[in-house]
């Protein structure tokens, strides 16, 4: 077995607000939450899921208070889990496939409630997230399901997980895709208006563009005056959904290079598509940021040369089972670029879109909280490119200079910068680092902190056991018990 198997081990236990040991020292001016979603458990009635997406959702939530931690972690009791635990049922998921009445009524109506892709505050609620339409409230104190956001009048079949926050105009934006004999890329916005829980969280269409062949979309790029999909050639006939044995959702889709990559700018005031530009083709999950620049977007994502890092990502690759005698099982995510795209926009700047790289070998992307939309500095993530380990790196994005973090033998997780409160200038490095860490050789995981500015180690407090590799978290400052 790899070492770093204990990644993808369920997790039976679960803790309500443990004092954790702690190596070092952390800020005390550090206060709030940091609640991180992801799979904890990989089998049901038996039967293993196919894809690392697939699991059982888990939150972890890290609390911080004097620069003490406390752990609480709590599986994510939704229907899906409540038939995985009592009926041995599974859930046609990502790339796990039920039986075919199952993917039929996930397909027209009746997707899982299995949020084990990320969290996110919008109006007064909690929301666990995933690509299904479902939006899981929990209690950021208890963990606890709180049931789901209503239905509105926005249709949509696969969503992303990842929406884009705007605290200038007091919304948050989404998007969607509806599949069907008209298939459609749907633009959200979400106000904050009125707040309160249950409010604030209906959808308010922005624009909506028609495609013959909806592309794979996990995630997109928002700036003050524009929403931009990006648009890989990993494209699907909805038809294939309703066949009997077609697998799990991703296995219908099909890389197409000879499409390329479209990036699709609409007006956030007005809804239009005021730019749709094509370039070589690549394959992406995270955008990083994005702002305008001169008659152009400025996008910068993490691309990939195609999509095999789907594939690369299932159970039987990470575990070994693919058929790689030779090189044994690998975490095949080394060779993300974080790249720069340069989209023209408005009239009389081209139509060429120019690609800079700037670090080879990342995922899970951050940025500031503050430096959303505006030209920025700073980009921090999971650095992938050496064998036997994860670590985490800070890319100055202008430069492309890098400063990164390595502990022997450890695997790091998606890094999330919280900014210094006290400090009134703000800046995108004046803070602290925070990232999950499995250590292979005591099969326990940790939750590191780091300094933003010089990315050394300030503290790690340790966690009794080992936390499944996950996928995204957010900091609440506001979340203190």
């Amino acid at each position: 077995m790899p070492a770093y198997s204990p990644g993808f081990r369920s997790l039976d236990a679960e803790h309500d607000d443990l004092s954790l040991d702690v190596d070092g020292e952390i800020p005390a001016w550090l206060s709030g939450s940091l609640v991180r979603n992801g799979p904890g458990k990989f089998e049901v009635g038996g039967r293993r899921v196919e894809h690392w997406f697939d699991g059982l959702a888990m939150l972890h939530k890290f609390r911080f208070d004097g620069g003490d931690v406390a752990y609480s972690n709590r599986f994510l009791r939704t229907e899906t889990y409540r038939r995985a635990v009592e009926e041995g049922t599974i859930a046609s998921q990502f790339a796990t496939s039920g039986s075919y009445l199952d993917q039929l009524k996930s397909f027209l109506g009746d997707p899982t409630d299995n949020a084990n892709v990320n969290v996110a505050r919008v109006g007064g609620d909690y929301l666990a997230l995933t690509e299904t339409p479902r939006r899981v409230r929990f209690d950021p104190e208890t963990l606890a399901v709180r049931g789901d956001l209503p239905a509105d009048d926005v249709p949509g079949h696969h969503v992303t997980a990842h929406f884009q926050r705007d605290d200038r105009r007091g919304e948050t934006v989404g998007y969607a895709t509806e599949f069907g004999r008209t298939n459609r890329y749907r633009i959200y916005r979400v106000p904050d208006d009125p707040p309160g829980p249950g409010a604030g969280a209906e959808r308010v269409p922005v624009a909506s563009l028609e495609v013959e062949r909806p592309a794979y979309l996990h995630s997109f790029a928002l700036t003050r005056r524009y929403a931009v999909l990006v648009e890989p050639p990993f494209v699907v006939n909805p038809m294939r959904f309703l066949l009997p044995g077609s697998g799990g959702f991703i296995d219908n889709y099909r890389w197409r290079p000879e499409r390329g990559t479209r990036f699709l700018v609409f007006d956030r005031e007005s809804g239009e598509l005021a730019a749709e530009r094509r370039t070589a083709p690549f394959f992406f999950f995270h955008t990083v940021n994005a702002f305008d620049a001169e008659g152009h977007v400025v996008v910068d994502l993490v691309a990939y040369e195609d999509a095999d890092i789907v594939e690369n990502l299932f159970m039987s690759s990470v575990e070994g089972e693919a058929g790689r005698p030779d090189s044994g099982p690998e975490l095949d995510a080394a060779e993300g670029e974080l790249a720069r795209f340069r989209v023209p926009v408005e009239e009389g700047t081209g139509t060429t879109v120019e690609r800079r790289d700037r670090y080879t070998g990342t995922e899970l992307p951050r940025v500031a909280p503050g430096a959303r939309m505006d030209r920025y500095r700073f980009a921090y993530g999971q650095a992938t490119a050496r064998e036997g380990q994860n670590g985490l790196v800070k890319v100055n994005v202008e430069t492309g200079e890098a400063t990164e973090w390595w502990a022997e033998g450890h695997y790091a997780g998606e890094p999330i910068f919280v900014p210094n409160p006290d400090d009134a200038a703000v800046p995108e490095d004046r803070g602290v680092v925070l990232a999950p860490a499995l250590d292979t050789e005591s099969e326990q995981s940790l939750l590191v902190v780091l300094d933003g500015e010089t990315f050394e180690e300030l503290a790690r407090a340790q966690v009794p056991h080992h936390i499944p590799f996950g996928f995204h978290g957010e900091f609440f400052p506001e979340v203190v018990s």
